[in-house]
């Protein structure tokens, strides 16, 4: 499904630690699709680590983010780093693919969007 004639619209993904506070970290990805001219289509985060993106009930934001990138204009799943869609090439690939089949990229805006005393968050 090819998503090039819809507009800029992002689901913003987040994966942290059980313990860590994801507080500042969807502002500043909203604060970065705005200044990109991306609406913000929706905000998902795990709060479960490194998980298996595979395994949807471990992951369910992830699951969802891909779902709503499927399901509306939103073409960019857009997040902080590799890191927070996973730390494993293998299944970097298969999420890859899977946000490339319903017709999105993903996009990284970098841990330097963030406060610099915030950046312990994931």
């Amino acid at each position: 499904m090819s998503k090039s004639g819809r507009s800029r619209a992002a689901v913003v993904y987040l994966c942290t630690t059980v313990h860590s506070d994801p507080q500042p970290l969807p502002a500043a990805c909203d604060a970065y699709a705005a200044r990109r001219g991306w609406s913000v289509v929706e905000a998902l985060h795990d709060a479960t680590g490194q998980s298996d993106p595979a395994k949807p009930r471990e992951r369910p934001g992830l699951a969802r983010a891909v779902e709503v990138l499927d399901r509306t204009e939103a073409s960019v799943l857009l997040t902080v780093s590799a890191e927070m869609t996973s730390i494993l090439s293998a299944e970097y690939d298969q999420v890859t693919r899977r946000v490339a089949h319903v017709g999105g990229f993903i996009h990284f805006m970098g841990w330097s969007e963030v406060q610099p005393a915030n950046r312990r968050c994931s």
